[in-house]
Parts: C-alpha cells; sequence; structure tokens
C-alpha cells in the first residue's frame, strides 16, 4: 500500500474515532414535509435511514453530528434540504451509502406521489357520488319550492306569466311518477360504490406503509379505481336520463318566476296606487340620464312609469349621517300606448347599456334616455313588446271574468259637463281623457 493512500485511510480512520463519543446536538428545528405535515426533528429516524442506505453506525453517527450542528439555529426546515444535506455529508465517507440513499430516496418519493394522486383520484369519486344524491335531493327540493314562490307573486298583484301554475302542476305529477324509482335505483349503487371507496381507502393506507416502495404494488388500486369510474359514469348516467329533460322545464319556470320576484320586490315600496285591474309586467333599476335621477321603471298592462328614489338625511351629528329614509316619487306615468318605441342600445358618455324610450307628440313630455344594465335592458325591451303585442292581455284574459259582446263594443264618450263627445285618439292604457270644450275630467272605465 503506497504511503498517499495509508495516509488517507488513517484520516478517515481518526475521523470516525473522534466521532465516537460525540456530543450530541438535539436541534429543536421543525421539519416541514412535502404533504404539508409537520415534524419534530429525529435523531434516531435519521440514523437508521443512513444505515439502511449501507453505512456503518460510525458514519451514521458522523453524518447525523454534521447536519444536526447545521440545523441548530434553525426553526424550520424543508425535508427536501434535510435530504440533500444528509446526502452530501454522506458522500465525503460513504460514496456507495450516500448513492444508495438518494436512489431510495427518490424511489420513495416517487411511490408517495403516486400514493397521493390515487388518493386524491378516491376523492374526487367520492365527491361525485355525493353530487349525484345530492342532484336528486336539490332538484326535488326546488320543485317543493315552486308553489310557494308563485303564490309570492300572485300576492304581489303578479298575475301574467299564467303558464306558471299549469307548469308547476305537470312537473310535480311527473317527478311524482319517476322521482321514487330513481332513488331507489341510485340508493343500491350509491351505497355499492361507497362501500368500494371505504375498502380502497383502507387498502391505499396499507400500501402507504410498504417499505420497499415498488410502484408495481399499486396496479391493483388503479385497477379498482379504473373499474369504480365506469360504475360512478353509469350511475350519472341513469341519473341524467331521467333529471336533464325535467332540469330543463324547471330553469324555464324559474327563469320566468325570478323576473316576477324581482318585479314584486322591487314593487314592494312603490310610492304609486295600482288601477282597477292593471298588473305588472316588469321592473328595473335604471337612471334618468337627462335629468341624472336614479330610480325604478316600470311597465304595467296599462302605463309606463318612471320612480326616482332618493335618500333624505332625516338627522346628523358632527356632519355624519345618523338618521336616513329612502323617499320615491313618480316623475313620469303615461298610459303604455304613448310610448311609441322602447329600444335597447348604448347610451351615456360611456356608451354603456340602456334604453331610449319615445313617446307620442300627445304625451307632452320628450324622449328619455335610462342607463341600466344589459339584462335588465333586454328584459324590459321584451316586456313592453310583450305587453304592444297583446300577449299580455290574451294572458289577463283567461283569469278575469268573461266581457260579453255588448260589454266589449265601444261606447261613444260623451262629457258630463258639458254634452261634447270626445272624438280623440285614446291610446293602451289611458284611464280618462280631458274635454277640450270645457276642461273636465271624463273616466274611462
Amino acid at each position: 500500500m503506497s504511503k498517499p493512500q495509508k495516509r488517507r485511510n488513517f484520516s478517515k480512520r481518526s475521523q470516525l474515532r473522534r466521532s465516537g463519543s460525540p456530543q450530541r446536538h438535539k436541534p429543536r428545528v421543525t421539519i416541514l414535509k412535502r404533504d404539508g405535515r409537520v415534524q419534530k426533528f429525529n435523531r434516531v429516524k435519521m440514523i437508521t435511514s443512513i444505515r439502511n442506505a449501507g453505512a456503518t453506525r460510525r458514519e451514521a453517527d458522523l453524518v447525523t453530528n454534521r447536519v444536526s450542528k447545521r440545523l441548530a439555529n434553525r426553526e424550520a426546515v424543508h425535508s427536501k434540504e434535510v435530504s440533500s444535506m444528509v446526502a452530501r455529508s454522506l458522500s465525503r465517507v460513504n460514496s456507495t451509502a450516500s448513492r444508495s440513499y438518494v436512489n431510495h430516496r427518490n424511489q420513495k418519493l416517487a411511490y408517495t406521489q403516486r400514493v397521493n394522486r390515487l388518493s386524491a383520484e378516491i376523492t374526487a369519486i367520492s365527491h361525485r357520488v355525493n353530487g349525484v344524491a345530492h342532484r336528486i335531493e336539490s332538484f326535488e327540493n326546488r320543485i317543493q319550492s315552486l308553489p310557494t314562490r308563485i303564490a309570492r307573486v300572485r300576492q304581489g298583484n303578479y298575475r301574467v306569466l299564467t303558464h306558471l301554475e299549469v307548469d308547476q302542476a305537470s312537473l310535480a305529477e311527473k317527478w311524482m311518477e319517476l322521482g321514487p324509482e330513481l332513488r331507489t335505483l341510485i340508493s343500491f349503487k350509491d351505497e355499492t360504490l361507497r362501500a368500494r371507496i371505504w375498502d380502497l381507502r383502507q387498502a391505499l393506507t396499507h400500501k402507504l406503509g410498504y417499505a420497499g416502495y415498488d410502484l408495481s404494488n399499486l396496479q391493483d388500486i388503479e385497477l379498482r379505481i379504473s373499474e369504480m369510474r365506469l360504475s360512478l359514469s353509469e350511475m350519472q348516467s341513469s341519473v341524467a336520463n331521467v333529471l336533464t329533460p325535467l332540469e330543463k322545464k324547471f330553469q324555464s319556470m324559474d327563469k320566468d318566476l325570478r323576473k316576477a320576484e324581482s318585479t314584486v320586490s322591487l314593487l314592494s315600496n312603490a310610492s304609486f296606487s295600482w288601477e282597477e285591474g292593471e298588473t305588472p309586467i316588469i321592473a328595473a333599476r335604471a337612471k334618468d340620464l337627462d335629468n341624472d335621477l336614479n330610480g325604478f321603471i316600470v311597465l304595467t298592462n296599462f302605463r309606463f312609469i318612471f320612480e326616482h328614489e332618493k335618500e333624505i338625511v332625516l338627522k346628523k351629528v358632527l356632519f355624519i349621517a345618523t338618521e336616513k329614509k329612502i323617499e320615491r316619487k313618480v316623475v313620469v306615468q303615461k298610459p303604455i300606448g304613448m310610448v311609441s318605441q322602447l329600444v335597447h342600445g348604448k347610451v351615456g358618455f360611456f356608451k354603456g347599456s340602456g334604453l331610449f324610450v319615445e313617446f307620442a307628440s300627445e304625451s307632452g313630455i320628450a324622449d328619455m334616455k335610462f342607463d341600466t344594465t344589459s339584462q335588465d335592458a333586454k328584459s324590459v325591451t321584451e316586456s313592453y313588446n310583450y305587453i304592444i303585442s297583446g300577449q299580455a292581455e290574451e294572458e289577463l284574459a283567461t283569469v278575469t271574468p268573461t266581457v260579453t259582446a255588448a260589454q266589449k263594443k265601444p261606447k261613444v264618450i260623451v262629457c258630463p259637463v258639458c254634452g261634447a263627445p270626445y272624438n280623440e285618439k285614446i291610446y293602451r292604457g289611458q284611464t280618462s281623457v280631458t274635454c277640450k270644450y270645457c276642461g273636465a275630467v271624463v273616466s274611462l272605465q
């Protein structure tokens, strides 16, 4: 043996002898694991992992001491950084054991990542199973809520959309026919899938603690997950075949009901009274751009109304408002027939969504521009066309007493004061006229 080689071997043996009775450091550092768990530094666990890589007891002690010193003043450190410290320190005393340690670490990491991915897939399947049951329960609750929702808008004088009651009864009858059978079928499949999910979780927990970290050991788990996905897909298809057509019918009803509910809610504090036979069609928040007034556009079967809403301060303390109230006041109201055009367009300085309203010359007011949301502008435009086309009257006729032919016959309007006939045009929704001879107001009702 050459002298240089003897000196290296002597130096390594001396180094190991010096570490025979080491001053053991016990750092209080917190180890942050890759999966998010937090652990205290464990010296015994580190020595064991180094020994398992092929290092001697003295080599393991030496490496552990070195790493402990480096961690002595740290509060928290990621496990990946600790593992790198061990590998570098071990390579200085036993390169073969260091390579074995790194290989084992990488193999364990890959195995753990695969286990975590499979666990996430099982959890996702569990959520989807819960989602199927929730879809059925949610749909049933929504169907059961329809009669109450319809009754509330009717109490708010909303009499159009007369199809709601008929559609609700039809939907409820269909669900009573299909619901029990669907729940029975899904209940059996649901219990079977939940039992398989529980078994898979147990098997995966056992695999996680497996010391070999061989990815092939997880193949049976992956196969069982694939089979479970197929069973879940079949269950979802069974539910979709029954529910999807019913859900589409509900969504159509829900859209109409939401518009009615919003209208009734906005008009609950209206400052005006209803005429006999009058019903709201739509109400929406809007801003009169010409007069800079915030309020509500209201369309009824009789009238176009713009109601201004403002906040009034009742009391102040040190210039701070401590008591307020909301006041609403009708700014414009005209027979709906005097609205010659109502269209959706871009209005205002920033060209946002809004409405252009044109009135007949007999109305005595200028055209108006309103700023509102795109959806509200669309809904108001559709509602105006619904009124002007006569559809609203046709629907209301189905829920009002039958009018005889004699009652339908137009009668001559004569001023009760001066006896002069009224021959001017009468607009849809107009409830009174003014005699052009004596100025008396003549009721048309």
